[in-house]
């Protein structure tokens, strides 16, 4: 009897997890979490070439579509609040900082993605000196995206601003998104 109790707990401790994965594999595999519509805000930190470095808050939106292997394509727009004396703060949209990128990414399980971008990018500049006024360029992306379900989003990413010869912006940050 003591054998057959044992025989039977390590035969469901063996196949359990299988029978578990096999249970929610589908739903997460079908969802495709990564594709549609999303909006989202963050938070960094970012060092201007131009005289300073300062925190930061963005307000982005975007859309994007995920291929069945795993590829994930898409364009976002964002806008930037600076706490910096390098930036001309303005809660106008088309005299603060904006930009819009094309993103390229891959997800090996549909809740991970790891992602790269380029784009266009337009900064209002100041330094101690003066109002060097706008200057627009191009800037690059890298981050990394965790979707806890198929509608919340965590994200890390830095970005480089090429946008004039003195005027290079670097910055990291993090970031809550919504899918729909």
């Amino acid at each position: 009897m003591k054998r057959a109790n044992i025989l039977i707990t390590c035969f469901g401790l063996f196949f359990a997890p299988a029978a578990v994965a096999q249970q929610t594999s589908p739903e997460t595999q079908d969802t495709k979490r990564f594709s549609g519509l999303y909006l989202g805000a963050g938070a960094g930190y970012g060092d201007y070439s131009s005289g300073g470095d300062g925190a930061f808050v963005d307000f982005f939106a975007g859309l994007r579509k995920q291929t069945d292997s795993g590829l994930v394509y898409g364009v976002e727009g964002a806008v930037m609040i600076v706490d910096s004396d390098a930036i001309n703060t303005n809660f106008d949209l088309f005299d603060s900082s904006a930009s819009i990128i094309a993103k390229l990414g891959y997800t090996p399980n549909n809740k991970l993605m790891w992602y790269g971008g380029a784009g266009y990018t337009s900064v209002d500049l100041a330094n101690e000196v003066q109002n060097m006024g706008s200057s627009d360029g191009v800037m690059f992306e890298a981050g990394l995206e965790y979707m806890a379900s198929s509608w919340f989003g965590v994200r890390l990413r830095g970005q480089y601003h090429a946008v004039s010869d003195e005027a290079d912006i670097t910055s990291i940050g993090a970031g809550l998104l919504f899918s729909f």
